[in-house]
């Protein structure tokens, strides 16, 4: 049987659409491999979110160059966001390319790999390159279903692509295109298949899902969708991404203290805590706002757990900016962040401000902010020892003392011990034992 090896950089969303690409390829009788010297096909499904990212796609397309001289029949697929950013500029730079496809193209993955066969079997070789972004009326959105045999016990649903926001420091409205989402009924029809298949807890996924709907005039909200999602599902456990903050309603809010299978664990990017910093990046919201959001959640969760993106070295950001952004985070208590040193993305209007933090004192604000961020986790873990948390079993590694690992409805990873007979996708009480800043560690009771 022919193999694909599937290697994902970056967010979610690019999980999200390896996944269906994998299922397209086990159409055309491809099976999924770990082992990249076995593959027929490889796919790099790039994140360009960052320079470091795209860098990390390019050297790895180097360390491919042996076996495409080794096997010239190799399929090389380059996709997602470094894709739909250089476009045919990648197959110049890496002639060994077969393939390149933007994000809005990925449906059109068995189609190109049937013409790249066609094209080795008569020796010619071309570079089949689509990477067209399509406007909202020309859009839609792929439903495929995992490959029978190969369900997990939880899955990304989506729900919109694309953004309107235009932040200064990011390129996604470039290379994933403008706003759109998905009919509500399309979505609710396909956690209805998933949990039939077996899944138990499904995550939301757009750029800003608090604006779904909103551009479509769809006739419903986001926090009316989690509200029918509880209502004409069986699905056990809901989450969602990304939220921004300048979105967040009042409606959004209330839906934490009342819907059943929404889990009380909220991402909600800060980036900066600085106002200053905050105008430059085109936010749309003070620290101030962004704490009143937090308190709201709070008061209507009060066991909520926060995650967050955070970006150091913005251009002109002084140490006063940074100390503001720690300020924020011990305000907050985030259980998880996401951070990053600012780099210059193409097309941005960021690009265009002086990139005047040396890099020297970027990587020190860094490590200063991941050294609080440690400290924090730390506590917030501690905090949880002698709690019995509800934990979704994601898989068994077989590790003593601790073989069997799932994630609490805070979203906290957690290592556990039992002496009943589960498997995973089943719910277990566990209680937690003891903390150290990556994870929980539990048995159960």
């Amino acid at each position: 049987m022919k193999k694909a090896y599937i290697r994902t950089f970056g967010c979610q969303m690019n999980e999200h659409d390896s996944r269906q690409m994998l299922s397209l390829l086990a159409e055309l009788g491809y099976e999924k491999t770990q082992e990249v010297t076995e593959a027929d096909i490889i796919v790099l499904n790039t994140c360009s979110i960052r320079a470091k990212a795209e860098h990390k796609i390019y050297s790895e397309l180097g360390r491919l160059r042996p076996l495409k001289k080794t096997n010239p029949q190799l399929i090389i697929c380059v996709a997602g966001c470094v894709a739909q950013q250089e476009k045919q500029k990648l197959s110049k730079r890496f002639p060994l390319i077969d393939i390149i496809l933007g994000p809005d193209q990925i449906g059109t993955l068995p189609s190109l790999v049937q013409q790249r066969l066609l094209s080795s079997s008569e020796q010619e070789h071309c570079v089949l390159c689509h990477t067209n972004l399509k406007e909202d009326g020309d859009y839609s959105f792929l439903n495929v279903l995992p490959s029978a045999g190969d369900v997990p016990v939880k899955s990304f649903v989506n729900i919109q692509k694309g953004c309107d926001n235009f932040c200064a420091y990011c390129i996604v409205p470039y290379v994933r295109g403008r706003e759109s989402s998905r009919p509500p009924q399309d979505i609710i029809d396909e956690i209805n298949k998933l949990t039939e298949r077996g899944v138990k807890e499904v995550t939301l996924l757009g750029q800003n899902v608090n604006s779904y709907g909103l551009k479509e005039k769809l006739g419903i909200s986001f926090p009316a969708l989690l509200e029918a999602i509880a209502r004409q599902t069986s699905l056990k456990r809901l989450r969602f991404a990304t939220s921004h903050p300048k979105d967040v309603s009042d409606e959004l809010i209330a839906q934490f203290a009342v819907n059943p299978i929404l889990a009380p664990q909220f991402h909600l990017p800060l980036q900066s805590g600085s106002d200053r910093i905050l105008k430059l990046m085109n936010r749309h919201y003070s620290q101030e706002q962004y704490l009143g959001l937090v308190a709201k959640l709070k008061k209507a969760v009060p066991h909520i757990n926060f995650s967050t993106d955070l970006i150091v070295g913005f251009p002109s950001e002084t140490d006063d900016d940074l100390q503001q952004t720690l300020e924020v985070m011990r305000q907050v208590g985030y259980t998880q962040t996401y951070s990053f040193v600012y780099s210059p993305r193409p097309h941005t209007t960021a690009a265009h401000l002086p990139d005047d933090v040396p890099l020297q004192e970027k990587a020190q604000r860094l490590k200063t902010l991941q050294e609080l961020d440690r400290e924090v986790v730390s506590q917030l873990n501690q905090k949880d020892v002698g709690t019995v948390q509800s934990v979704l079993m994601e898989e068994c590694r077989g590790q003593e003392p601790h073989p069997y690992l799932g994630r609490t409805p805070g979203h906290k990873v957690i290592h556990f011990s039992t002496t009943k007979k589960i498997s995973p996708g089943n719910f277990v009480d566990v209680r937690v034992t003891r903390a150290n800043p990556h994870c929980l560690f539990g048995e159960t009771v």
